[in-house]
């Protein structure tokens, strides 16, 4: 347990789908993981139409309130430094909405040979979301990764340049098809927190 109060809870979970471990303990600041957090987004599926997993032009919704990340960004980087290569770090957030009630974004994180794997299988989602015809509130606090509501919306990253699409890496060691591959998402964390281009140094006199 990393951290847990009556809506949050953070915490490193053993990850069965490890194969030969991920790159844990990993070092990311805060304000690296802020980052994250912050390109992170979720589209409606009905907004997607026939588009399929293609994003339009106009992106979706953050995935994380400004609130939630800055509580949970410094709580991911201290998981992600204490995790075994077999652990993963999920994390599980409450939020009330005053027509739909409790709405729950849940999921989980590794890093693995410099890129992060982002599961969000929930995204402001009610525990009372319609499933296979029936309405009931399905509690997920125990199982972050489980979606409540599988179809509901797909996830996109910006910048999109250090997005790397998954067919890229499917079938490659470390790549899981760990739910609907449209609530995964994979950054190159090196194209993210590159520095600009420097200007070229003006040439020498002779």
């Amino acid at each position: 347990m990393i951290h847990e109060d009556k809506r949050d809870t953070i915490w490193l979970k053993f990850d069965p789908e490890s194969g030969t471990g991920h790159s844990h303990p990993y070092q990311i600041a805060p304000e690296q993981m802020t980052r994250v957090l912050s390109g992170i987004y979720v589209q409606k599926r009905d907004v997607v139409g026939s588009l399929g997993f293609l994003f339009s032009d106009r992106e979706g919704a953050p995935a994380f309130s400004p609130t939630q990340i800055t509580l949970i960004a410094p709580l991911l980087s201290a998981a992600l430094r204490k995790a075994s290569p077999k652990d993963m770090a999920t994390f599980y957030l409450l939020t009330g909405d005053k027509d739909l009630g409790k709405l729950v974004t849940s999921g989980g994180l590794f890093v693995r040979e410099g890129r992060m794997y982002v599961i969000l299988a929930n995204a402001h989602t009610t525990p009372s979301s319609v499933q296979y015809e029936n309405t009931y509130e399905l509690d997920t606090h125990d199982e972050p990764l489980l979606p409540i509501a599988k179809k509901k919306f797909i996830v996109g990253f910006n910048p999109k340049q250090a997005l790397i699409p998954n067919g890229q890496l499917r079938g490659k060691d470390g790549y899981e098809r760990y739910l609907d591959e449209s609530k995964l998402v994979i950054i190159d964390l090196q194209k993210l927190f590159v520095q600009p281009d420097l200007p070229a140094p003006a040439p020498s006199s002779p």
